[in-house]
């Protein structure tokens, strides 16, 4: 069974003087087992829905994409934030690297993927130019249905649909809530759509259809990376209560930065959908006996062996504010063996492959983290593949709420974010924000003297 494997040796204070005592330790599992607690309250009452999800019913998605996968030369993926992150990040681990630039055939008569996600004009008229309207499908992605950068890109892409394709249905689909502007719009026009329930948000929805209709566009295994998911939700609640007490011990003891650091560029993205998973879900403000408290702490994506050769100085000399994690992979796919001896100096290399080189790097970054008391933990998977990635997804979709719930703090909600969304719908003149407007027209004041 390729379950992923988590060692905590070098976050303990046996090995490192900064890090958790045995005692703290079972304190602190302790302590965050009243906010798992709080979670299965949560998931009873329907407010919190993604556990759910490993239990999802892939038919309608396999059966509509079995007849449409092979049908279209690309992909575009329409979506922002939640509804585009973890979707790259599945695309990133699974799919070959290089797979736009791969023939048809080589593709296995797949689509090439693009994902519309910010709205710099540069890349969306770049993804237009390079697609045909006719051998298109798009896949429009918002929770709320109103995402003002998805249905800005949408609707240039809409217009672009219309003046080349007849039949604008066969070429789009719809994946939404229930209710709202961009169902009523489906509806209207008769787009086939996928549901994303209320209570899945969009940072915790990559195993909803958000993730898994783009998936089986492109021929990933959907059902793997739901059983995946299933093994954390039924076998891994000793590491998911270790993590995050680890986490929850390091956050309060001034360990301000969370490194994620997977040794495998195929993860790069999955450590981007964290970075957003963790800032979104913690970074809270509330308030404690009539003072404003500010929690959280910031994530970092690291990629090795690459940041080894930069920003590992700075973990190592700079301030000791940080914990690592790392993602180890012991069988990296496509691993070849290198002949070195065309120059003796060299011949230290021979006969070590780029995989193995890649892990024998990462244990010198721990070791070289740990004589510098930096602590780390790292998360070791068999293989990087469907079912692998969707344990990872699912742990950590665990660990982050159960950490805000310990501590108080609502994990589903954004709204540190929702403020900006509401300045922005007053500057484009959308209804009812009027009194947005206005307040942002008169915070918002800037002085020629201190422009230079």
């Amino acid at each position: 069974m390729n379950k992923i494997i988590c060692d905590l040796n070098f976050a303990m204070s046996v090995n490192i003087p900064c890090g958790i005592t045995v005692e703290e330790f079972k304190a602190y599992k302790e302590r965050v087992r009243s906010g798992a607690e709080k979670l299965t309250h949560l998931l009873e009452i329907g407010s919190v829905g993604f556990p759910n999800l490993v239990n999802y019913d892939t038919s309608k998605i396999k059966d509509f994409t079995k007849d449409k996968k092979n049908n279209f030369n690309d992909l575009i993926i329409i979506g922002i934030g939640g509804s585009a992150l973890g979707i790259e990040a599945i695309f990133n681990a699974i799919l070959p690297y290089g797979y736009n630039s791969m023939s048809y055939v080589d593709r296995g008569y797949l689509p090439r993927v693009w994902i519309a996600d910010n709205i710099d004009p540069n890349k969306i008229k770049s993804i237009l130019k390079i697609c045909d309207p006719e051998d298109t499908m798009a896949i429009v992605i918002s929770k709320s249905g109103s995402t003002v950068e998805t249905i800005e890109n949408y609707s240039l892409i809409h217009e672009w649909f219309t003046s080349k394709v007849q039949d604008i249905k066969k070429h789009i689909v719809v994946i939404t809530e229930q209710q709202g502007s961009l169902r009523d719009y489906a509806n209207e026009n008769e787009l086939t759509t996928f549901d994303i329930d209320n209570n899945i948000g969009g940072r915790f929805s990559v195993l909803s259809p958000v993730g898994l209709v783009p998936a089986a566009f492109l021929g990933i295994d959907i059902d793997r990376l739901l059983e995946g998911a299933s093994l954390v939700s039924h076998e891994f609640q000793e590491q998911i209560i270790s993590l995050s007490a680890l986490y929850l011990y390091f956050m309060e003891s001034k360990k301000t930065i969370e490194v994620l650091m997977p040794y495998s560029s195929r993860l790069e993205k999955f450590a981007e959908w964290f970075c957003q998973l963790w800032s979104e879900s913690l970074g809270k403000k509330y308030i404690e006996n009539n003072e404003e408290k500010h929690f959280g702490t910031t994530p970092l994506r690291c990629m090795g062996a690459i940041d080894q050769h930069s920003q590992i100085q700075l973990f190592r000399d700079g301030p000791k504010d940080k914990l690592v994690t790392f993602i180890e992979i012991q069988s990296h796919n496509n691993d070849t063996a290198v002949k070195s001896n065309y120059y003796k100096a060299f011949n230290y290399l021979d006969g070590i492959s780029l995989g193995k080189l890649l892990n024998m790097e990462l244990m010198a970054t721990e070791a070289a983290l740990l004589t510098s008391n930096v602590p780390s933990l790292k998360l070791i998977c068999k293989t990087i593949d469907e079912y692998s990635l969707g344990q990872l997804f699912m742990l950590y979709q665990y660990i982050v709420p159960i950490i805000g719930l310990t501590c108080n703090i609502d994990p589903f909600n954004q709204p540190g974010v929702e403020e900006a969304k509401e300045y922005a719908y007053g500057l484009m003149g959308r209804k009812n924000f009027e009194d947005k407007k206005a307040y942002f027209d008169s915070i918002y004041k800037k002085s020629d003297e201190f422009i230079i």
